[in-house]
């Protein structure tokens, strides 16, 4: 992938995911006999962390579309939510993960992350602020929160179907059909 940016011709011009997953399989088909690469993963770490082989940034435009600056220094951005709103959005959360109430210890400290997502504008504002483990976090990832609530219902009703819930199934699928009223799912 580092190839792939490296080369002049890819320099200071946009790119959809797909052709760059295109590729980059090829090349990486090419040299090791497989295509079994996942590049979605690799360019949102280096968007958010860089990478010292890359010779400039890889900045994403809009969602799914990306863009190589060559030249240009990498800098780490900082959290948009300041020390103190998190110490006060964890405070309102009770220390728990607000989908999963897992408990914030000592060795599992909890995120406080956007409701909504910097991609659609949203700021690092208290009242856009969410406590989420680790694991809830990466589920959501860039997911409105329709969408991750809908996700999350998806994988409750399937449990709550396995464990002859009728209850919790009957719930579930009336919550579902709100969503999917409004286009939400």
């Amino acid at each position: 992938m580092i190839d792939f940016f490296n080369d002049q011709k890819n320099h200071n011009k946009e790119f959809k995911l797909s052709e760059i997953d295109s590729e980059v399989k090829k090349t990486y088909e090419k040299d090791t006999g497989s295509n079994e690469i996942y590049t979605n993963r690799t360019m949102r770490h280096w968007i958010k962390y860089g990478d010292p082989g890359l010779n400039g940034i890889l900045e994403r435009r809009k969602k799914g579309t990306y863009i190589f600056i060559p030249g240009k220094k990498f800098t780490k951005k900082k959290s948009p939510f300041s020390d103190q709103i998190k110490k006060k959005v964890k405070e309102r959360d009770g220390y728990k993960c607000q989908w999963c109430k897992k408990k914030e210890t000592t060795s599992e400290i909890l995120a406080v992350d956007h409701v909504i997502p910097e991609d659609d504008d949203g700021k690092g504002v208290y009242e856009n602020g969410i406590t989420l483990c680790t694991v809830c976090n990466n589920r959501k990832r860039n997911l409105k929160t329709s969408s991750f609530g809908s996700n999350m219902f998806k994988k409750y009703l399937q449990v709550s179907i396995k464990n002859k819930d009728v209850k919790a199934t009957k719930f579930l699928k009336d919550l579902l059909k709100v969503y999917k009223k409004h286009n939400l799912s």
